[in-house]
């Protein structure tokens, strides 16, 4: 299996993530532009990855890397805002100054001095009479509004001066440091992926040399090499057969069947005849010798 290397499936991606983090450099924008790309590469890796421990381990390691990436290390600017506002409730109440005061008492003495001439008028009628009374009662009218507009009239002034400011700090990320903060943990992932995949390979190892003879237990060699033995005695299209079907069988489970020839005496035992040939062939597992087989030698 070709190794498949995070970092360099994050290579790939290089320019696509730098502009993303340019398009918005805030701290929150560039942690999601980040968390996208590491999906991006799990996902590529699991589908390229063919040991299903390894995928496991990948996607535990990049899930654990989305969470702890410490973005504040590629911050490279600080933007501060501040709003100032009101407070609700600081300017109610009448405001009574010296001209609102004036304002307010003109306005009372305009509108009774009307009502004491229509008073004093008595039975006189006529337009001149309304005019006379008319023009007084609007002054003063006028002049109430403009006293009550004044006294209700909120504090600004004061209220701006002692309202509390709201202050925002805005951090601004670096696309280059960003980009180098999220390759070095890849490399960091690489290489722990690369210890995992030491210790199933050695794993395996281990497990091959406690059980050399892979599905095949030890009484069923014994077994099978009695048969071989049988069939390579009767010489016969039936016995030739059946060696050829054991032979197939075991070359599944990954067991070779050997014959005798020269360069091979440590795999045989051997007994004394007319000529040399194979009586029990050895079973053989990646060179290491299973059953030694039976051959004759020539006196």
């Amino acid at each position: 299996m070709n190794k498949i290397s995070l970092a360099a499936l994050l290579d790939e991606d290089r320019e696509m993530v730098l502009a993303n983090i340019a398009r918005d450099r805030s701290l929150p924008a560039a942690q999601a532009a980040l968390e996208k790309e590491i999906d991006r590469v799990m996902y590529r890796y699991v589908e390229a990855c063919g040991d299903g421990a390894l995928r496991d381990s990948a996607q535990h390691i990049l899930q654990a890397m989305k969470d702890t990436l410490p973005l504040m290390n590629a911050v490279d600017e600080a933007r501060e805002w501040k709003q100032t506002y009101v407070a609700p409730g600081r300017d109610r109440g009448l405001r009574l100054g010296g001209l609102t005061a004036l304002c307010l008492v003109a306005g009372l003495a305009l509108v009774l001095a009307s009502v004491a001439g229509v008073l004093i008028a008595g039975r006189l009628t006529g337009a001149l009479t309304f005019l006379k009374a008319l023009l007084p009662a609007a002054l003063g009218c006028a002049a109430l509004f403009l006293a009550g507009v004044r006294a209700a009239r909120a504090k600004r002034a004061g209220a701006a001066q002692s309202a509390p400011e709201a202050v925002r700090t805005e951090f601004m990320a670096d696309g280059e440091k960003t980009w180098h903060l999220l390759r070095g943990a890849m490399l960091l992932a690489d290489g722990q992926l690369e210890r995992i995949r030491e210790q199933l390979a050695a794993a395996k190892e281990s497990e091959k040399a406690a059980s050399p003879v892979g599905a095949v237990p030890a009484a069923a060699l014994e077994l099978f090499s009695e048969l071989l033995e049988s069939a390579y005695a009767a010489g016969s299209d039936a016995g030739r057969e059946q060696a050829e079907a054991i032979r197939f069988y075991l070359h599944r489970s990954g067991i070779e069947v050997c014959d005798y020839v020269a360069g091979r005496e440590s795999w045989f035992e051997f007994l004394p005849a007319g000529g040399a040939g194979t009586i029990r062939p050895a079973l053989v597992a990646e060179g290491r010798l299973l059953k030694k087989g039976l051959a004759a030698a020539a006196r």
